[in-house]
């Protein structure tokens, strides 16, 4: 019998959709992560909202009845919540994230000063400032 996709419960920074993944495929998750941070630098919006819709599609490991898809969306809207949360208050994984957010908004930054590896949009620099003002905040609230 094959192995099924689900969404890892210990596996998780996030939702678990990356860890179940790697999990599935019998690799190191940090490997899917990055693999994932490299395609959300190229195109952000896509990518999350790939990860949204695979972590409604993709069943949390454990759960063994279908439900519906609106049970389904409060319980990603609640967890969604609370992971902000424990992020922002600095419980877990605070400074990773920090530097993830850092080094995004500044290879967002360095976009316009290299127009063959990312092409300058507008929206991309505003972007890259958020990115780096959250991920410099977060840094320094993390200690």
């Amino acid at each position: 019998m094959a192995k099924r996709l689900v969404r890892s419960k210990k596996n998780r920074i996030f939702l678990g959709v990356l860890g179940g993944i790697a999990e599935h495929l019998n690799v190191d998750p940090t490997l899917v992560r990055l693999i994932f941070i490299v395609l959300l630098v190229f195109n952000p919006v896509t990518m999350a909202l790939v990860y949204f819709l695979a972590a409604l599609v993709i069943p949390e490991e454990g759960e063994e009845e279908e439900k519906p898809i609106s049970e389904k969306v409060n319980e990603l809207a609640n967890e969604t919540g609370e992971r902000i949360n424990e992020i922002f208050s600095g419980n877990e994984n605070t400074k990773a994230v920090a530097i993830i957010l850092i080094v995004l908004g500044a290879l967002l930054l360095l976009g316009p000063f290299f127009p063959l590896v990312a092409p300058v949009v507008g929206t991309r620099t505003l972007l890259a400032v958020v990115l780096l003002v959250v991920g410099i905040l977060l840094l320094v609230r993390g200690e």
